[in-house]
């Protein structure tokens, strides 16, 4: 593993040649060595001599992209540390990490690296006691909540990205699975400057107006959602069709909207969609949870994680700005 090392300290010599940066091969060493957290080259080569496997957890890597956004995130509301950080000096792109204890996570705005909406599952040992020392901290864009699953106690927090950090306390072992929860749910947040009531309206009412038609049956004419429990949730067709995908279950308007979702899903093992909606400095902040993931339904969980596509089309109709255009891998190409 050392001869990997080693590699590394060329890369580090030459790159940092390219910004006019000149340091030995035994110093690139030291610097790798420093990396992994040892405190030299010998120390790091004899912990990794005749060690084939990986030395290490995986380390996840979230896109960003704007660096005072991702530090007042994870180091001024979640307590990460900002380990280092390079680029921007020299007008490339930010390439950071972050740590708080044993979790390590990297941050890039390189358009290689990741995609926006990813996650990342970070084990705690209390989430009760970070759920509270987050919630003591001033930051207005996020207030995430507890919740039990099968797997353990979960505190889904979403960046400003739309990464999702899941800080995970795993069961105890006298607690026994519910057998009828598969997965978490998907979890998106937003800040919208509007009012809960027509952030409501405009989610349900006037669904139409946001949803797009790649992400129906083929000649869809128009979306409605019937205002009331028990009302339907159809894709009507030019054919005439009438495609029905939901069921209104919560219709506590302004705040709570739920519905049965079984859009490209077995109707007999539907998942369920929750939107709350809250007032927050002269707006509202909506919360969106996709979930109801059941051993009947959660190998098709993994189809529906492009919400954020058509949630940005949601808030632009309920902020009043132009509609956002489907990405051409969603069209094929064409505009919406």
């Amino acid at each position: 593993m050392s001869e990997i090392h080693k590699q590394m300290a060329k890369r580090l010599r030459a790159d940092l040649a390219t910004r006019d940066l000149s340091v030995s091969h035994s110093d690139a060493l030291e610097l790798v060595a420093h990396q992994y957290g040892v405190r030299d080259w010998n120390t790091l080569a004899a912990t990794s001599a005749g060690d084939d496997a990986p030395e290490g957890p995986a380390v996840p890597i979230l896109r960003i992209f704007d660096r005072d956004k991702a530090v007042e995130f994870y180091v001024g509301y979640l307590g990460f540390t900002l380990d280092w950080e390079h680029g921007h000096a020299d007008h490339s792109p930010l390439y950071a990490r972050v740590s708080r204890g044993r979790a390590v996570l990297h941050l890039s705005e390189h358009h290689g690296d990741a995609s926006p909406g990813g996650a990342a599952l970070v084990p705690v040992a209390d989430v009760t006691a970070l759920h509270a020392e987050l919630h003591a901290r001033p930051y207005d864009y996020a207030h995430p909540g507890v919740r039990d699953e099968d797997w353990g106690r979960v505190m889904v927090v979403i960046d400003p990205f739309h990464n999702r950090i899941l800080f995970h306390q795993p069961v105890a072992p006298t607690v026994d699975p519910r057998p009828s929860e598969a997965a978490g749910p998907i979890e998106l947040e937003y800040s919208l400057a509007c009012s809960p009531a027509h952030a409501f309206d405009t989610f349900t009412r006037n669904i139409d107006g946001w949803w797009g038609r790649s992400y129906a049956p083929e000649g869809l004419e128009r979306v409605v959602v019937e205002p009331r429990v028990g009302g339907l949730v159809t894709h009507y067709l030019a054919d005439g069709t009438a495609y029905h995908w939901g069921e209104v279950l919560v219709w506590d308007e302004p705040l709570h909207y739920a519905q049965a979702f079984t859009l490209a899903q077995d109707p007999e093992h539907p998942s369920r969609l929750d939107v709350w909606f809250e007032s927050r400095d002269g707006g509202c902040r909506m919360h969106f949870a996709h979930g109801g993931w059941t051993p009947g339904n959660v190998a098709g969980r993994a189809k529906f994680n492009e919400w954020h596509i058509l949630l940005d089309r949601f808030a632009a109709v309920a902020e009043g700005r132009p509609v956002p255009d489907l990405p051409a891998h969603v069209t094929g190409g064409g505009a919406d």
